[in-house]
This record gives structure tokens, sequence and C-alpha cells, in this order.
């Protein structure tokens, strides 16, 4: 592997100190390609002309360019590019940061040597000249497969959870139903042992009929809210309409609401367009927003859930009247396992579950709160996003 470049707009050398005092970098850099090579994430260096400067050996294991000397050759014909040989300038991330001078980082699933498709967050950072041109660009390529999988883990064992919390309320949106179907069956029960086929009883007839229809379909859209509330997160992006999602969360916490006391209010924009999305994605974050609100008030509680347009994106406010978030608590909220919940009543992955789910579909999330004055989840999310692979 050829030396690392060094930065051209570095108007004093790099130093690193030491117990006695200050080393020049000039003394080190000896040993720089050896700390790159011992370097876990893959790193590659191009210059201007496209050309590989330089390739850790972690790259070359990922990428299987191991028994090919990479360096001095062009970067798509060297390597089996990530990117694929025919990549335009506007789909390279590497061309586009020598273009625009700026950062660029995202997760793709790409092949590793094995062939096998592996997941990785890549980041693509620009060395400056002193007029600020761009020089060489660096690529970091770091593997979080395993990272993936358990965060898939985590959202699924979240969805459990409050499915858990929710069993009660589903189960009794099925029974009432149910226990009208067993009465419909056993009045015709009654009326075919009876023989009763005059025009009033086969009008009953039809009308018990009816009324099990009816129940059938009323189980039947409880078990499809559930059933698509428990999809994974990993489902192709299609058109979604937030609105149902909001409804059909809703109408799934309604028990829990009436349990609790608590009143529920919809303010919802009847013309809210639909939204490139995972439709999992945003069921799980208008249920985990919605359950945490019903979980944070005591009786005479309230839930409003707004959504309106915002130019070309949409917004989900979902506020409650709940005792607040301390102002240390703020920033917290937001890691994984943080909770102020009482034991059994939470995991502390919903918010950065949905946290991540915004993120990952281009939006933003944000919260406000005083203590006393519950709290106010603002999602934004474009209606024209990424559709969860941002």
């Amino acid at each position: 592997m050829t030396d690392p470049p060094r930065n051209p707009s570095t108007t004093k050398p790099l130093q690193i100190s030491r117990p006695g005092g200050p080393i020049d970098f000039e003394q080190i850099r000896d040993i720089l390609p050896a700390l790159i090579n011992a370097l876990a994430d893959a790193v590659l260096i191009v210059d201007r002309d496209r050309i590989v400067v330089a390739a850790n050996r972690r790259y070359l294991e990922a990428f299987g360019s191991e028994s090919v000397d990479i360096a001095s050759r062009k970067c798509t014909a060297s390597i089996r590019c990530p990117l694929g040989e025919s990549s335009s300038d506007e789909s390279c991330p590497a061309c586009v940061v020598f273009k625009q001078r700026v950062p660029q980082r995202f997760i793709r699933t790409v092949a590793d040597a094995s062939g096998a498709m592996r997941r990785w967050e890549a980041s693509f950072t620009p060395v400056l000249d002193e007029v600020r041109s761009v020089t060489y660009v660096v690529e970091i390529w770091r593997e979080i497969t395993e990272r993936t999988q358990l965060e898939v883990q985590l959202a699924r064992g979240e969805r459990l959870a409050a499915t858990g919390i929710l069993a009660a309320g589903v189960a009794h949106e099925i029974n009432n139903p149910l226990a009208s179907i067993l009465a419909g069956v056993e009045s015709l029960g009654r009326w075919i042992e009876r023989r009763d086929f005059d025009s009033r009883g086969v009008q009953e007839a039809a009308e018990t009929v009816d009324t099990l229809t009816r129940e059938i379909e009323r189980c039947r859209v409880t078990t499809d809210k559930l059933r698509l509330l428990g999809r994974p997160y990993e489902v192709t992006p299609t058109w979604v309409d937030l609105n149902a999602a909001v409804r059909d969360a809703l109408s799934l916490l309604r028990f829990e609401m009436r349990r609790r006391g608590i009143e529920a209010v919809e303010n919802l924009d009847h013309a809210l367009p639909q939204i490139w999305a995972r439709e999992a994605g945003m069921r799980g974050v208008c249920m985990n927003l919605m359950l945490n609100a019903v979980q944070a008030m005591d009786a005479s509680g309230r839930l409003e859930v707004t959504t309106r347009c915002a130019g070309d994106q949409v917004v989900l406010e979902v506020q409650d009247s709940g005792p607040g978030i301390s102002p240390q608590d703020l920033d917290q909220i937001w890691n994984p396992f943080f909770t102020t919940k009482g034991s059994g009543q939470g995991t502390g992955l919903g918010l950065p579950i949905t946290n991540r789910i915004v993120d990952r579909h281009g939006g933003r999330i944000s919260v406000e709160s005083k203590p006393g004055h519950g709290a106010r989840f603002v999602v934004e999310l474009p209606v024209q996003g990424p559709g969860g692979e941002s």
C-alpha cells in the first residue's frame, strides 16, 4: 500500500504529543501505512483523476482485491467497484464530493469478496488544498450487517412489547363482535329447528345474516390493523396514507385510553397527500409516539393527534397532557434503553427506533416539553422521500 496523501492545506506539520514533548509528523510518517492497515474499517483514497492512491488491508479483504496491486489504477477499473463500473458522476459519491466539496454519507447493501450481501455505512470526505479545491477523497466503509440485524430484532421486541399492552384492547374489540356472532348463529339454529319459512321468518334470517357479516368484518378489520403493525420494517416502500396509520393506531389504543380515562382528539388534514415510505415503519412511528403519550398520562388526560401539509412535506404532531419531560432528560430520550417509565412498562427503545425510522425516510423528529405541561412530538416527512433507504 502506498503512503497516504498529505493534506496540502495544512500550514503547520501535524503534531502528536508524547511525555517528552511533541513529535513532528514527518518523524512518524513511515508508520502511517501500518496504522491505516490496522484499522477495522475499509479505507480507500482516490485523487482528483480518480486514481487509487491508497487502500488498506481491510478494504482489499472486503472487496476482493487482495491479490491485485490497485495503487495507481483507476478506482472503477482496478477493483470491483461497489457502485459498479458504469456508475455516472451523479451516482458516484466520490465524484459528488469532488464536485460539491462536501462530505457524503450513506448506508448501502453491497456484496463482499465472497459474494454475500452485507450492510455498509460509508463516508466520503474531501481533502482540500490552499485554494479549497478537492485533491483527494477518503472513503471509509464500515460494515454494519450485525448491527442492522440487532436493530431489527430490537424493533421487533419493541413492537411485541407494544402488542402485549394492546392485547386487552384487541381482545375486547374482537370479543364484542364474537358475542354477536354467537347470538346470531344460535338464532339461526332455532329458526331452522322451527322450520318457520314464512316471509317474516325469512326476513329475520336475512337480518341475522347481515349482522353476522358485519360483525365478522369488524373482527377482520381489527386483525388486519394488528397484522399491519406487526409486519417487519424491512418491507418494500409504497405510497402510504399517514392518516390511515394514525386512525388504526388510535383504534388499537381505544380500549387502553377508555380504561385510563383519556380523551382522544383527531385533527387530521383530509387533503393530506400520501407519502413514499415503508408502511410498517410509519405505523410503528404512530404507535410508538401515541403509546408513549398514553402511558405518560393519568386519568382525565388528553391525547391530540394532528396531521397537516407543509409544502413538500407532511407533518405529524402527537401532544399529550401528561407531566412532560424534564430538561435534563430531553436529550437522553433518544438514547437506547433510556426510560423514565416504571418497571415493566417500557424497554427504552421506542423513541430511538422511531428516530431511526424517521431519519431513514429523510425526515426529522423533534420534541417540545415543559414539566407539568405535557409533551409534543413533531415528525416532518418528505412526500417523495427515500422510502426508508436514506
